[in-house]
C-alpha cells in the first residue's frame, strides 16, 4: 500500500533533521533510468548519479521505502520527469526539505511536451505525454538544464560538467543525423503499436503508427475495440508491431490471430543499459534499430 501523505512528510522532515555525509561534489538522484543515463553524460568523471526506480518496475505506480526517502534527502539534486510521471514523487518533493534541490524534466525550458491523446488517461491532472525522454532534443535541454545547476552548486567542477556538455551535444547532433539518414526510406511504412509511449521518438524518425492497441495501459480495452481494429487490418496493412513489457499476448492475439505481422519489443526504460557516458545515446540507437528491423528486417543502422 502507498505510504499515507501525512506519513510521509513526518519521515521527509525526521530524515532532514538527521546527520548526512557531505559529497566532495553534487550527488545527483534520478527517478528513472533513461534519466540516470542523461546525468551521467553530464556527471563523467566526477560522480555517478542513482536512480530510485528499477527500470523493471513501472514509474507509474511505484512505492518509495523509507530508504527510497533517506536518498532522497541526501541527494544534491533529485532530477524527475513531472507528475505526469512520477505521481508518488509530487507530494514528496513539494516538501520544505526538499526545496532548491530538484530538477522536473517536463518544466526545462527547451522541452517540448507532446500532447496525450483523446483516449489516454492523464494523472495528477497533466495533460503531456510523460515520455519526453525519447527525444534526442528533449534530452539535450535537459542536459543543458542540468548541467547549469551542477556548475553553479559545484563550481570546483564547473569545467568538466561543461566539457562533458559539449560532448553530449556533439554525441546528440551525430545521432540526430544518423537517425535521419537510417529511417529516410521507411517513413510510410505502416505499424502499429502496443501502447501509445513512443511518440516522442517517432516523431524523431519521421515515422506515425495506424492503430494503437491499448489506448490507456492502466485500463484493458474492451473485446468490442480489439475487433474492431481487427476489421481494419486489411485497410491498414501494418507491418510491424512495437510492443512494450506491458503488452499482454492475449490482447495481441485478438488482434492479429493468423495476420502475418513482424513483433519487436522495446525497451523505453533501458533496462539492460549500463550508465556512462554514451549510455543514453546507446538507448535512443537501440531502440532506433530495432524499429528499423521490424519495419525492414535488412535495414541497417
Amino acid at each position: 500500500m502507498p505510504t499515507p501523505p501525512l506519513k510521509c512528510f513526518a519521515l521527509l522532515l525526521l530524515l532532514s533533521l538527521l546527520p548526512t555525509h557531505g559529497f566532495a561534489q553534487v550527488q545527483v538522484l534520478a527517478s528513472i533510468k533513461p534519466l540516470q543515463l542523461i546525468a551521467a553524460a553530464v556527471t563523467e568523471g566526477v560522480s555517478d548519479p542513482g536512480v530510485i526506480i528499477p527500470p523493471n518496475q513501472s514509474p507509474h505506480d511505484f512505492n518509495l521505502r523509507p530508504s527510497d526517502m533517506r536518498r532522497l534527502v541526501d541527494a544534491g539534486l533529485v532530477l524527475w520527469v513531472g507528475p505526469g510521471l512520477e505521481t508518488y514523487l509530487s507530494g514528496v518533493l513539494s516538501q520544505k526539505a526538499m526545496a532548491g534541490k530538484t530538477l522536473e524534466a517536463a518544466s526545462v525550458a527547451g522541452v517540448s511536451l507532446l500532447a496525450l491523446n483523446e483516449e489516454e488517461h492523464s494523472h495528477e491532472g497533466e495533460t503531456y505525454d510523460p515520455h519526453l525522454w525519447l527525444s534526442t532534443a528533449n534530452a539535450l535541454a535537459l542536459a543543458r538544464a542540468l548541467e547549469a545547476r551542477l556548475s553553479i552548486a559545484d563550481p570546483r567542477h564547473a569545467m568538466r560538467y561543461q566539457t562533458n556538455l559539449a560532448r553530449f551535444e556533439n554525441a546528440m547532433h551525430t545521432l540526430q543525423d544518423n537517425l535521419q539518414a537510417q529511417f529516410s526510406t521507411l517513413q510510410e511504412t505502416p505499424f502499429a503499436v502496443y501502447h501509445n509511449g513512443t511518440q516522442y521518438l517517432e516523431n524523431q524518425l519521421g515515422l506515425q503508427h495506424v492503430f494503437v492497441l491499448v489506448p490507456d495501459h492502466e485500463i484493458q480495452p474492451g473485446i468490442r475495440h480489439l475487433l474492431d481494429l481487427r476489421s481494419r487490418l486489411e485497410t491498414l496493412q501494418p507491418v510491424c508491431l512495437l510492443e512494450d513489457v506491458n503488452a499482454n499476448a492475449a490482447t495481441v492475439d485478438t488482434v492479429f490471430r493468423n495476420y502475418p505481422l513482424r513483433r519487436t519489443m522495446l525497451d523505453t526504460l533501458g533496462e539492460n543499459i549500463v550508465p556512462g557516458v554514451d549510455a543514453y545515446a546507446n538507448l535512443i540507437a537501440g531502440l532506433a534499430t530495432a524499429i528499423a528491423q521490424c519495419l525492414k528486417p535488412d535495414a541497417h543502422p
